[in-house]
């Protein structure tokens, strides 16, 4: 089933599934102008990470330059949400970021909340003016490289990127997020 599914979908475009009308006018097929990532179109690729699909959220960790209280990297759990919505979880701390995990002391006075909308934007993923995510390959696994586009706290943040995969937390609406503030 799961190999004919695709001949079935590359059968019914080739059919006819690729806009236009009656009067010879081919029309337009957004799926043919938009990015391909690993063998998916964006918007597929992108939605194999939002929260219907999951059941969580997506985290991860950057490290910045060693502040003058210690804190050297962030750590976000983000929420894709239905319509559009996002749910957006920011701590600094302290630790070590590497590229398969990381370990933070996360400073309680650090945590903020963050709402706004996400969109596929070409290739890309945009998470509202927070973060900016590209497709990213780890262990034979999708998973996101996201780059903090704006400091939410700390400067030196921005413009660092970090690994994201889906986590543990299954809802924004989880306790380990009560103490976030926006």
């Amino acid at each position: 089933m799961r190999a004919t599914l695709p001949f079935g979908l590359v059968l019914a475009l080739g059919c006819g599934g690729g806009g236009g009308n009656d009067d010879g006018d081919p029309g337009v097929d957004a799926a043919v102008n938009e990015p391909i990532i690993n063998g998916k179109p964006a918007s597929e690729f992108y939605g194999q990470f939002a929260h219907t699909v999951t059941g969580a959220g997506m985290g991860g960790a950057a490290a910045f330059p060693s502040q003058g209280d210690g804190r050297n990297a962030y750590h976000v759990t983000f929420f894709l949400m239905p319509n559009n919505k996002l749910e957006l979880f920011y701590a600094e701390g302290e630790g070590e970021v590497t590229t398969t995990g990381h370990s933070l002391a996360i400073y309680n006075d650090s945590k903020k909340r963050r709402s706004g909308t996400w969109r596929v934007d070409g290739a890309e993923l945009v998470l509202d003016t927070h973060m900016r995510c590209t497709s990213f390959t780890f262990n034979d696994r999708d998973v996101l490289r996201c780059t903090l586009t704006n400091p939410i706290i700390t400067a030196a943040a921005q413009g660092r990127a970090g690994t994201f995969k889906p986590g543990f937390a299954a809802s924004p609406d989880d306790s380990e997020f009560a103490d976030y503030v926006r």
